[in-house]
């Protein structure tokens, strides 16, 4: 077991660490953006619509094209997929648009296979966060990733980077059709890690991570303002938030 300390707190009798993933070890604007851009004009050219529209289809997902960042109060930042589709259903309305979920989440599954066969040029490492999962990794911490995007996904973001063998579990959107915020990825996790959720943290980037573990039975969540929504609202959430976390001190 370690303890993990910062100026701020400490948390002690820690043995198995959960990553969100995107805003907490991938940079989320870029990977995100480019995500958005490419579902944005996939739909644009499926129901024919204006090219126009293309920023402001962007900006109902939840990313703002002239200053290249997600939103931090958009959708893509505060809900899981599902939900995310069904509010973007809702807005195409609003442009003339008639589709319904099974068609928006077909799209979204088509980009997402053009996406990851260049996915080197659309994913960047948080190299911080990179680093302080090396450290815990040689710590003898065993960790897992539990993360809105699909396992699949997940998996070949790992592939590409060699980082297979720094995450011993990792559940994605497939693994359950329960949503994130339910508890039961990261209770899936902990079941595959064989891990006591009381000597377990989650670590993310939102306040979706901290209801995940708080559901799961995890009383604890560094949230990391790596991602879209700054520190003082994560506080807000959380006792325990780092502006990085190359902050955090591992004894």
């Amino acid at each position: 077991m370690i303890k993990l300390k910062t100026r701020d707190w400490d948390i002690d009798n820690i043995e198995t660490m959960l990553f969100d993933k995107d805003g907490t070890f991938i940079d989320l604007h870029y990977f995100w953006g480019k995500m958005t851009e490419l579902r944005s004009k996939e739909v644009i050219e499926q129901f024919k619509m204006d090219n126009n529209l293309f920023s402001k289809l962007c900006l109902y997902l939840g990313y703002d094209i002239e200053t290249g960042k997600m939103l931090k109060d958009g959708i893509t930042a505060l809900y899981s997929r599902p939900k995310i589709i069904d509010i973007f259903c809702e807005n195409l309305k609003e442009c003339g648009i008639n589709t319904t979920h099974q068609e928006i989440e077909t799209i979204f599954d088509y980009i997402n296979t053009v996406f990851y066969k260049d996915m080197e040029k659309y994913t960047k490492p948080i190299e911080s966060a990179i680093d302080f999962i090396r450290n815990v990794n040689r710590l003898g911490i065993k960790c897992g990733i539990v993360t809105s995007d699909s396992k699949e996904s997940t998996l070949l973001t790992l592939k590409h980077f060699h980082w297979e063998d720094l995450f011993q579990s990792v559940i994605g959107r497939e693994s359950t059709p329960e949503h994130k915020e339910s508890g039961i990825p990261a209770q899936m996790a902990l079941e595959e890690l064989g891990a006591d959720p009381k000597t377990t943290i989650m670590i993310g980037d939102a306040p979706m991570d901290y209801f995940a573990a708080i559901n799961a039975g995890i009383e604890k969540t560094i949230l990391t303002a790596t991602g879209q929504i700054e520190k003082e609202t994560l506080l807000e959430t959380s006792s325990y938030v780092v502006d990085s976390l190359n902050e955090i001190k591992l004894v």
